[in-house]
Parts: C-alpha cells; structure tokens; sequence
C-alpha cells in the first residue's frame, strides 16, 4: 500500500510541476525555475495538496500572483 501512494504522489508531483512550467511559460515565455526556487515550488506544491481545490486552477492562480 505504500509503494502505491508513494508512486501516486510522485505522479502527482510530476504533473504539478509539468502544470506550473507550462503556465508560467504560457504567462511570460519562461519556465518555473525563471521564477521562483525549488523550495517555493514544493511550498506551492504542499500548499495545493491543502487546498482541495483543481490542480490547474491553484496553478492558474498561483502564476497569477507572480505575474
């Protein structure tokens, strides 16, 4: 069971970072790490994971406030 919320959470953690490069691209021409630390990106990733909210939404407004 654990190896399987290990990987879930590692997929997850992918795709977040996939969402938040893309965004921030789409915004501005430049990728995540132009933008903000490995540490803020975990930080943002947690964040979302208390958040409940969908995962391109948090992203959408998250790159907002950077933006």
């Amino acid at each position: 069971m654990t190896t399987q919320n290990t990987a879930t959470a590692d997929s997850s953690w992918t795709i977040f970072i996939e969402i938040l490069s893309d965004e921030f691209t789409a915004k501005t021409g430049f990728g995540v790490y132009a933008h903000i630390t490995p540490t803020d990106v975990n930080q943002a990733y947690q964040q979302y994971r208390l958040d409940n909210a969908p995962m391109r939404l948090f992203v959408r407004e998250y790159v907002r406030h950077y933006v």
